[in-house]
């Protein structure tokens, strides 16, 4: 009696679970709606951040005094956005704060950059390719071999699967030379031969010191930066700007985010003048020009915008929108105080995931148990242990009770 007991509840454990996925799934099908947030863009003429919805085809532009704009002052408004459709329209202007500008100046001074928690939470393998940044050839090509960092390097022949010995020695001379002490932490850069030209990898050694690596003429380049003296590194994204002023951006163990510039022999940061960002639950969608920057830090209960000053970074206007909930809000609030999922947007990694909504639900909880307790036919026991488990489990507890058959009156 008592092993069928222990099955019994085991089953019953089981189909409560799949119930805590099952029906929230549902209904968050049914229910949910994705955040809507206005897009958002610094204008360079207003001197203040406009908030750009593309759908109102007469007034798309709208600032935060509450004035409306057409479609021909928001292009003349948001010169840096639009430049393109004004270079077709013959009204883009010679010089906007007293400074020349030319659709090349433009391009080569734009800066575009999206961050989201899944870029660091997602599978590596671990193998990496190392592009030569002085080709002979025009344009960047893929080697024929990859390379693995933890304990030490290793280039490895892609087509024989051998090791590359020599190529392997210089590497790990270099390394060694330059103080890197395994083993590294993580190594980010930007593998795509799709680029205009290329910078290597960043790699966080065992002692949080940042290195920069590349090759050159097939020689290795590694440097410490001496960034991780001041900074505690916490994740880097490479991104080769079309004017090399900077080599990407860097984030900080306390939420801060910098930019990693090329000062001649040297590597130097400059903080960008927001906030501290959750890395675990914000994203960050930055938009540049020449003239200012415009970064949006997407969190879970409101949308922050921020201006920054294109040279220094420093703040020059901010906005702040808050989240509006959604149907599924107020249904999940109520309905699934404790619910389970398989996946979730901030990683890429799939696996069981509860969330914990709030003590609303477990009052709905309470109503139900004491419902079931009244209503259902059963032994003292029986009503004590169906109540405090459909308290504690709610809807998908009360099916998975309906179901098995210890559950049904006899």
């Amino acid at each position: 009696m008592k092993f069928k007991n222990i099955i019994y509840i085991i089953i019953l454990l089981f189909i409560t679970l799949i119930g805590m996925w099952a029906i929230p799934a549902l209904v968050n099908k049914a229910t949910y709606n994705s955040d809507q947030y206005p897009f958002a863009y610094y204008s360079t003429i207003l001197k203040d951040i406009g908030l750009i919805d593309y759908k109102n085809k007469k007034f798309p532009m709208e600032d935060l005094k509450g004035n409306k704009y057409n479609t021909a002052h928001f292009d003349s408004l948001m010169p840096m956005l639009n430049y393109r459709q004004l270079m077709t329209d013959g009204k883009l202007p010679d010089s906007i704060n007293g400074q020349k500008i030319t659709p090349q100046l433009l391009r080569s001074k734009s800066v575009v950059y999206k961050y989201k928690p899944s870029d660091i939470n997602t599978p590596v393998n671990g193998l990496y390719i190392l592009l030569e940044t002085m080709p002979k050839r025009v344009g960047l090509e893929i080697p024929n071999d990859v390379f693995r960092l933890k304990n030490n390097i290793e280039f490895i022949d892609a087509q024989t699967n051998t090791l590359e010995v020599e190529k392997s020695r210089l590497f790990q001379q270099a390394l060694d030379k330059e103080g890197f002490q395994y083993p590294a932490q993580w190594l980010i850069g930007n593998p795509n031969s799709r680029k205009p030209y290329d910078e290597g990898y960043f790699v966080l050694d065992a002692n949080n010191q940042l290195f920069h690596m590349k090759m050159v003429n097939n020689r290795p380049y590694i440097k410490n930066t001496k960034i991780g003296e001041k900074i505690e590194a916490s994740y880097f994204s490479m991104l080769e700007v079309a004017d090399k002023r900077f080599y990407g951006f860097l984030f900080s163990k306390q939420g801060e985010l910098f930019i990693i510039e090329n000062d001649g022999a040297n590597y130097k940061t400059v903080k960008l003048d927001i906030d501290p960002i959750d890395m675990q639950k914000d994203e960050v969608i930055l938009m540049g020009n020449m003239f200012d920057w415009t970064v949006s830090v997407v969190t879970p209960f409101a949308k922050k915008i921020y201006a920054l000053d294109a040279e220094t970074l420093k703040r020059i206007g901010e906005h702040t929108i808050d989240r509006t909930p959604g149907r599924w809000d107020a249904v999940s609030k109520w309905t699934f105080p404790v619910y389970l999922t398989l996946e979730k947007s901030e990683t890429s990694y799939i696996q069981p995931y509860f969330h914990y909504i709030g003590i609303y639900g477990f009052a709905v909880n309470l109503i139900i148990a004491f419902l079931t307790v009244i209503f259902i036919t059963a032994s003292s026991k029986r009503k004590f242990f169906n109540g405090i488990y459909i308290f504690l489990t709610g809807i998908a507890g009360l099916v998975a009770l309906l179901i098995l058959p210890n559950s049904k009156n006899k």
